[in-house]
């Protein structure tokens, strides 16, 4: 594709283009003034943009080469043409490695200004638009008045809409991947600057001191994160992975949550409707960060016990400190209730039988903030302090004894009447008990602020933050399984039919007796297995949300680990819900035929429930299914990839719903398009009709957690997104396609796939010239993520993970998964005159129409020429023909694509996608030029020095900002 040009219209699109630019200049104003000492000046408010300084003029400590470089890169960045590629790249042929390495320091830089102002923009758009700016409204962030004024209008009433609301929820499950690319102390940072920015857009009232502050605050962060290696010297461990998505609840989402109810009690309210109730559940979290083992082998069951009781720490401490402000709120010199009256005999009655007795005394947790209720008069009086001293108490407790427990030391001994919360259920009846009094004598507004909030925040978070998923892998069940049987003198299970496997397990899990004898030595696998669901019993399940089954294929895989957890000693009303993962092309045809086996199971069926931590969902018999995005992309393409995903949801909506079994299905998407990820509004409100139903599980990954989650307003938005997304494809499903659409679908699905397995697996070299063309094998050099990148040592594409498979296309500017096999066949159809029936699939068909889009976007930011410097420096010649075919297809795809749409520049119905990478892509360039170079070197060298290794991951991280998503 060619380069963007400079030119632009007057639209108001151009005009959000501008203001980003501008903001983007005017990070990077303070970020060169940091770079040469100057102190933040006031006046860069009104300096015109011609008039500020952007070269490295003065920046003594980068190299005279870089700043040529750089000069010849903003020239490029205001006129991205060939002649200025080309100076570009010959600047670039005469750095070493040490130059190379501060000047992808200086583009990763920009791109993180870009990134950062980018969020805040979008923040902004949505603010102004709920402040009544309609000029600015875009169908990807609809406010829940919107979505309520359209139901409205399609024919629900104003309680039907409330109804559906209440029996929402979207589950959010933060996970950690392998191409994580940013360091935590960068993230925290750059959290700063966001909040920082956020502030500015109000800078008209502050004073000249606040302002003056404000532009030093920045230029501080952005020096500080100049001053910190990108590049970590160790690899992070699951536990670092699960500090930091502990940290992102602690730091944003915690504030977000009673926000984003807020707004969506003021929509009922605006339609006449009563607020939400105090344990709606309209949002929840879960997490993977220290349960995912699968092809971890650094995350164990020590290790787990640590993550659940760090969580319970980190909760207990936020709730601490939220009691101590209701402490100073509820000062309320009256009686509360009879509950309340004798919640106050039950306190005065444990402190009794406690070795002190007598009458309360200070708390130690209340010294801490020198907060000093003794007084008796004052105790007797302020009834509700004295219950939130006792809570307040209580929660010290929990906070010292999981922090034993987490750092691996004893539990300190509990007592008597301080005794620690063991269930979120405890610390909810507490605080309602106040919230109930405060309604029934007269102060009911006093309920309705902090203690309200508080209350919301305990059904959501419970007392871990986020419930802790468990993922292994299947096949370290059938190993366990098999060892068990073969003790059991029954021979080895791996031999049974699958028929044989479901009889056995079966009859085993009717049977009361123990399979296991005590003190039976097993294998160190199998042992570990076997310790992970002795942990779920030893802690119960509430910290837990699900046990997923990586790369499950039978019915055997979901009976073995109920078996597994019944024989550890998990009591049947606490197992975890077990969730098979259908990953692969094939796995998810054959999904709906494994669930209908588990349905139609004696035991099975009737031993579903709804578990507590799913919620919303009652007592009705309830099944969770796990559908893979990321290996079935990989198996099969784009096409077959989507559509199998498609059918499979279809297919298993209708077999729950013949059993009377109610569906939740949670979708394993990651953060780029190749993985499932992309706009998720659109993605929402394309799925099969009854597939959402007021439910939504997903997973957010790698660099999609701190771009929607990194700041309290990014939050809320990114909220009530999901909210209004699930809300209307709940109440406004889309209609079955026709025969007609499916049957042109099911031949695309399998033409792009026999193109995308031809290439990828049957092409004689084709892995060579993957391995030369991308950075995949340099990439193991990098400490991004605690897992290996591959499930095996051994093997090729196959054996490689999907998601460094995608992370490899994308620094090449190639994203070859998402879209190999789409042109050809699309041109197929076009061939046999089907253009018309396509066209029509695209204007009716939202499934189709996301498809097309998504596929759109990635071709947007493919860039061939930056691929064929590539080419030129790291593929052999007799590769090459392998290119030109990779080359051929693209453009076939973009050509056909583009007949489908009816445009005839791609994403041009999207401006706001094309404002993005037209922002990024003049800064991305010149990395890949820069990592084109390093790869280079790093080939001619067997042992790559340590700043060549952090020259290349400067330019890795960069080129992932850029793109907006690693892999």
């Amino acid at each position: 594709m060619t380069a963007p040009t400079n030119k632009r219209g007057t639209s108001f699109v151009d005009h959000d283009y501008f203001v980003l630019s501008a903001d983007v200049k005017f990070l990077r104003q303070l970020f060169m003034q940091a770079l040469r000492s100057e102190p933040a000046d006031e006046s860069v408010y009104r300096k015109s943009l011609k008039d500020t300084k952007e070269n490295l003029e003065g920046i003594n400590s980068i190299p005279e080469a870089v700043r040529q470089m750089f000069s010849v890169a903003l020239l490029y960045e205001s006129d991205p043409n060939d002649s200025n590629f080309r100076a570009m790249h010959q600047r670039v042929l005469l750095m070493n490695a040490s130059e190379i390495k501060v000047a992808a320091r200086l583009f990763l830089e920009m791109l993180n200004h870009a990134n950062l102002v980018e969020r805040n923009h979008r923040v902004r758009r949505w603010r102004d638009y709920k402040r009544g700016d309609k000029t600015i409204k875009s169908t990807a962030s609809q406010t829940m008045q919107d979505v309520f004024s359209d139901l409205q209008a399609g024919g629900f009433s104003p309680e039907e809409i409330r109804t559906a609301l209440l029996r929402q929820n979207t589950e959010l499950v933060f996970t950690a991947h392998p191409t994580q690319a940013a360091r935590r102390s960068v993230l925290t940072k750059q959290a700063d600057i966001s909040r920082m920015l956020e502030k500015h857009d109000c800078s008209s009232m502050l004073t000249p001191l606040e302002k003056n502050a404000l532009l030093t605050g920045l230029q501080a962060s952005l020096h500080g994160i100049w001053r910190t290696n990108p590049v970590r010297r160790y690899k992070p461990t699951p536990e670092d992975e699960a500090r930091y998505g502990l940290s992102v609840v602690e730091q944003s989402i915690w504030e977000a949550l009673p926000e984003h109810y807020h707004a969506v009690d003021y929509a009922l309210q605006q339609i006449g409707c009563e607020p939400l109730p105090i344990d709606c559940c309209l949002i929840t979290l879960g997490s993977w960060m220290g349960g995912d083992r699968d092809g971890n082998p650094y995350v164990t069951a020590v290790l787990t016990k640590r993550i659940v009781f760090l969580s319970k720490w980190r909760a207990a401490h936020l709730y601490w400190t939220e009691v101590g402000a209701l402490l100073w709120e509820l000062s309320v010199a009256t009686r509360g209730n009879a509950d309340i009256q004798g919640e106050i005999s039950r306190i005065e009655g444990l402190k009794n039988q406690s070795r002190t007795g007598g009458r309360l005394t200070k708390s130690s947790s209340l010294n801490a903030m020198n907060f000093d209720f003794y007084n008796p008069q004052l105790e007797e009086e302020e009834q509700y302090r004295l219950v939130l001293t006792h809570v307040r108490d209580r929660l010290a407790a929990t906070m010292r004894h999981a922090e034993a427990l987490a750092t691996g030391k004893t539990a300190p001994k509990i007592p008597i009447w301080t005794p620690i919360y063991k269930s979120t259920t405890q610390l909810a009846t507490d605080l309602r008990r106040i919230y109930k009094s405060l309604h029934e004598t007269g102060d009911g507004i006093l309920a309705e602020g902090k203690l309200k909030e508080l209350l919301w925040r305990v059904h959501t978070f419970g007392l871990s933050l986020t419930r802790l998923d468990i993922r292994q892998e299947s096949t370290r069940h059938l190993e366990a399984i098999d060892e068990i049987t073969s003790e059991l003198g029954l021979g080895s299970y791996k031999t049974w039919s699958e028929t044989t496997k479901v009889q056995w397990l079966t009859n085993e899990l009717h049977s009361k007796r123990p399979l296991l004898a005590k003190g039976t030595v097993w294998s160190p696998k199998v042992q570990e297995v076997l310790d992970v669901f002795s942990l779920i019993a030893e802690v119960g399940s509430e910290p837990f949300g699900a046990y997923v089954i990586s790369m499950a294929t039978d019915a055997s895989d979901v009976l073995a680990v109920r078996l597994l957890q019944a024989e550890q000693g998990v009591p049947a009303a606490n197992h975890l819900r077990v969730v098979p993962l259908f990953e692969t092309k094939g796995d998810l045809e054959k999904s709906p035929e494994v669930m209908e086996t588990l349905f139609s199971n004696s035991w099975y069926s009737a031993n579903l429930s709804s578990p507590p931590q799913v919620p919303n969902v009652g007592w009705q018999p309830h099944q969770e299914v796990m559908l893979g995005y990321s290996d079935s992309a990989k198996d099969a393409g784009r096409l077959a990839s989507v559509w199998s995903l498609h059918k499979a949801q279809e297919a298993l909506v209708e077999i729950a719903a013949r059993h009377k079994i109610k569906l939740n299905l949670f979708h394993g998407r990651g953060g780029s398009v190749g993985r499932g990820g992309g706009p998720q509004y659109l993605a929402i409100l394309s799925q099969p009709a009854g597939s959402i139903n007021g439910k939504l599980r997903v997973t957010i990954q790698g660099e999609v957690i701190d771009s929607y989650f990194g700041t309290v307003n990014a939050c809320e938005l990114t909220f009530e997104r999901y909210s209004t997304a699930i809300l209307k494809a709940t109440l406004t499903p889309p209609a079955q396609a026709g025969e007609n659409f499916r049957e042109v679908m099911q031949r695309l699905s399998e033409s792009g796939c026999t193109k995308y397995k031809n290439m990828v697996y049957e092409t004689p070299g084709f892995v060579d010239y993957f391995r030369a063309m991308t950075p995949e094998q340099e990439l193991k050099l990098l400490n991004f993520g605690s897992r290996p990148s591959k499930r095996g040592q051994a093997g090729g594409i196959e054996t490689l993970r999907a998601i460094p498979w995608m992370f490899a296309w994308t620094q090449c500017r190639l994203h070859l998964p998402v879209w190999m096999g789409v042109g050809t066949a699309l041109k197929i159809e076009i061939d046999n005159g089907n253009l018309p029936i396509l066209q029509e699939m695209y204007k009716h068909w939202p499934f189709f129409q996301s498809t097309m889009e998504l596929v759109e976007t990635v071709l947007s930011k493919v860039d061939v020429k930056l691929a064929k410097v590539n080419e030129k420096w790291l593929v052999s010649s007799e590769l090459l023909p392998i290119g030109k075919s990779v080359f051929d297809e693209f453009e076939t795809t973009v050509d056909c694509l583009t007949q489908v749409t009816g445009r005839s520049e791609l994403t041009s119905n999207n401006p706001v996608i094309k404002r993005l990478y037209d922002l990024r892509r003049p800064m991305t360039d010149p990395l890949n030029v820069l990592q084109s170079k390093l790869l280079r070197e790093m080939r001619r060298t067997p042992e790559p020095s340590q700043e060549l290794q952090e020259a290349f991951a400067a330019t890795v991280q960069g080129i992932a900002a850029g793109m907006g998503w690693t892999g």
